[in-house]
């Protein structure tokens, strides 16, 4: 009988420990899930947004344009995808063959088109003049622009087509309001030079899609660097138009030369060298 008795009584207590140790597992259960949770709600916005930027910081080259887009025009796209202020980006070599006639051309309305003249000579005919530019000239053209591109030297030309849709809505005013669309000529800009080489000062300016959009050419002298590593909130594009480079982007480092391409994502640290021998020459534009 004693047996029996002491057998009841620990049946008794078990009976009491299993609803506590079950508690005890379910509060540890709860605890879990609102770490989690809250894990969740603070970072899942930031993983989302940064999953947003489809085109990555880091090096591009110029590859030769095989895709026909005119009769005369042949392109290739070297990137393309969202940023951090733009819902669509798109970096394209282009080549033009001698013609005699103008090829017409409009800009999307609901995008902004920048143009670069890698090599030889191009007629831009704008509004009502034409204008015969060379190598690091660039025309800006605002949303819905007609302009013709023509050819009328005895090579190709090769250029850069810039090519950007806003994440806000096109605001036509105000890219009217700072000038519209406009070209810019290499040798009418002038050249300022300092410690470390000098600068050419293209625009820095709002348009229809930018609320800021700055562009310059930097020249280095042999063995400089442009600046220590530094950032800023505007994404920035450098195009190497002469030399060699060595960029660094965050913890990387990238060597470049003419027709390299590096693309810097929002608030990257960076800073570019002077890698090879002489003076090297790059362009530089931001926009946010």
């Amino acid at each position: 009988m004693q047996r029996y008795k002491f057998v009841g009584i620990l049946q008794e207590h078990a009976s009491r420990r299993v609803p506590a140790r079950a508690a005890l597992k379910n509060y540890k259960l709860k605890f879990k899930m609102k770490k989690l949770t809250t894990f969740l709600m603070i970072f899942l916005p930031i993983l989302g947004f940064a999953q947003q930027d489809s085109v990555l910081t880091g090096k591009y080259s110029w590859a030769a344009p095989s895709r026909q887009v005119q009769k005369n025009i042949l392109s290739a796209t070297l990137f393309q995808g969202k940023v951090h202020d733009f819902e669509w980006l798109q970096m394209n070599a282009n080549t033009i063959a001698p013609a005699k006639k103008k090829t017409a051309l409009k800009v999307p309305a609901n995008e902004e088109h920048l143009l670069i003249i890698k090599s030889g000579s191009l007629t831009i005919s704008l509004k009502d003049s034409s204008n015969a530019i060379g190598p690091g000239s660039i025309a800006l053209l605002m949303p819905g622009e007609k302009y013709a591109l023509q050819n009328t030297g005895n090579g190709p030309c090769d250029y850069y087509v810039l090519k950007y849709r806003s994440r806000k809505p096109v605001d036509i005013a105000r890219g009217n309001s700072q000038g519209g669309s406009f070209i810019k000529d290499w040798n009418k800009i002038a050249f300022k030079p300092h410690e470390k080489g000098g600068v050419r000062n293209y625009f820095q300016r709002p348009t229809a899609m930018c609320k800021r959009f700055e562009m310059h050419v930097t020249t280095l002298k042999e063995g400089l660097k442009s600046h220590d590593p530094h950032t800023h909130p505007a994404e920035e594009i450098i195009l190497v138009i002469d030399n060699k480079t060595e960029i660094q982007l965050a913890d990387k480092f990238y060597k470049g030369a003419e027709g390299t391409i590096y693309y810097l994502g929002t608030n990257v640290p960076h800073a570019i060298r002077n890698d090879g021998i002489g003076t090297c020459t790059y362009f530089a534009f931001q926009f946010e």
